[in-house]
């Protein structure tokens, strides 16, 4: 091998920690060493002397380092091969199994969840707010839903949920807050007693046969209505009116009859003499007919019973006249005529109903329907709507309460005596 003589120094910064070329030891600072000039490899001077020549790879053709100096070849059989142990590994062996599909997981959009959650509690709670706000939310998930996320379809779901929660809501408070006929207190109803003085007896008996009754539904609900005093025995008197009055729930859908009666709303009644005293609810009508009976302790005192004789029957055209208390203005009378008589069927009951012209308004239901004589023909009740039509007022015959009223009332075919002072 050719001589090469080489660089001999002390090992600095630069040739510090790079391996001999030879022993392959690490050189230490200051260390004398040998760097070849022709490929530049370092060597411990010592390894240089030993070995002649350098080392490096470049140098000796493939034939440096100790193994190499030896001359001896390695020879590795297939004997050797098969008797080699493999090492313990020093970590558990994983194992990788490549994913079928390479598109990634779709995740949740979370905007439309909490669009769908809150279109949801808007349902039982205060939907007109809750519903707004899911909209709301449900607007914006859409707006910014990625291709790669779920929930598009809830967001969808949460603004048709949240627009029927702001309809349904609405709904439902015009129903509940927006009837004509509101709570008003009894002390305001007040008449001047004067004006029943000198009236002719079948007029003045229908005036002081109706009393005026005040409903309390909780929460603030509450109603005006009117009522017929039909029979007055032992300081009790016995009141028809309709059983919407006294019943918040009842439609014109209904077609029975409350289980208990005691559910119903609560119940004041104010006669003539301005005296205010509860009531009670006795009996309402079956197959969902609009009459109830209520009894209050009401002595004959000023009040009167309702003259009626069945035995005479109205016909189109006769005069006729209604007492109430429209829009809680007690005791007012308002005149007309029999328009013409129908007959209806509810709950697979038929009965007669008179169409009158005589102007019947909110506070007059349960209100007597009279004729000219004074006579009592039937109990006000359902009226057209005011601002289509004029003139289109009904009043359930009273040959329906005699037909269904239970025979404890004794409401018989008339009633013309004089009720004892």
């Amino acid at each position: 091998m050719t001589s090469n003589d080489p660089k001999l120094m002390q090992a600095e910064q630069r040739e510090a920690g790079t391996l001999c070329a030879h022993c392959a030891v690490e050189i230490n600072l200051d260390n004398p060493v040998a760097i070849c000039k022709k490929c530049g490899a370092i060597h411990h001077e010592v390894c240089w002397q030993q070995r002649g020549a350098c080392c490096s790879y470049e140098c000796s053709g493939g034939k440096g380092s100790e193994a190499a100096a030896t001359g001896a070849p390695l020879t590795i059989t297939s004997t050797d091969l098969e008797s080699v142990t493999p090492l313990a590994s020093s970590s558990p062996t994983r194992n990788y199994e490549m994913p079928t599909d390479n598109k990634p997981e779709r995740r949740w959009n979370r905007t439309a969840l909490w669009a769908f959650a809150l279109a949801l509690l808007g349902i039982p709670l205060f939907g007109l707010i809750t519903g707004l706000i899911a909209i709301l939310v449900a607007c914006i998930a859409l707006v910014t839903h990625h291709e790669n996320r779920r929930g598009m379809g809830l967001a969808v779901a949460a603004m048709l949920i949240g627009l029927f929660d702001v309809v349904g809501w609405a709904v439902a408070l015009s129903n509940y807050w927006g009837s004509p006929q509101t709570a008003v207190s009894l002390s305001e109803m007040s008449i001047d007693p004067s004006s029943l003085d000198g009236l002719p007896e079948y007029l003045a008996r229908a005036m002081r046969a109706n009393v005026l009754i005040q409903i309390d539904a909780g929460l603030g609900r509450g109603a005006i209505g009117s009522g017929v005093v039909l029979k007055v025995k032992d300081d009790l008197a016995y009141i028809v009116t309709n059983r919407h009055v006294v019943d918040h729930n009842y439609s014109d859908m209904t077609t029975s009859a409350p289980l208990d009666l005691s559910d119903l709303a609560r119940v004041m009644v104010m006669s003539v003499s301005q005296v205010s005293i509860p009531g009670i609810v006795e009996w309402v009508a079956p197959h969902g007919i609009d009459l109830a009976v209520i009894s209050a302790p009401l002595s004959r005192g000023d009040i009167r019973e309702a003259h009626w004789d069945l035995a005479t029957i109205p016909h189109i055209g006769d005069e006729v006249f209604a007492v109430g208390n429209p829009h809680g203005l007690g005791w007012t009378h308002t005149s007309g005529d029999v328009s013409q008589i129908r007959k209806r069927s509810q709950g697979g009951f038929s009965y007669v109903v008179l169409q009158t012209s005589a102007p019947i308004n909110p506070g007059n239901s349960g209100g007597g329907l009279y004729d000219d004589q004074g006579n009592l023909l039937g109990i006000n009740t359902m009226t057209a709507e005011k601002r289509f039509a004029e003139g289109l007022s009904f009043s359930i015959s009273l040959q329906t309460l005699v037909d269904l009223v239970p025979d404890r009332f004794k409401i018989t075919g008339q009633n013309v005596e004089e009720p004892q002072q």
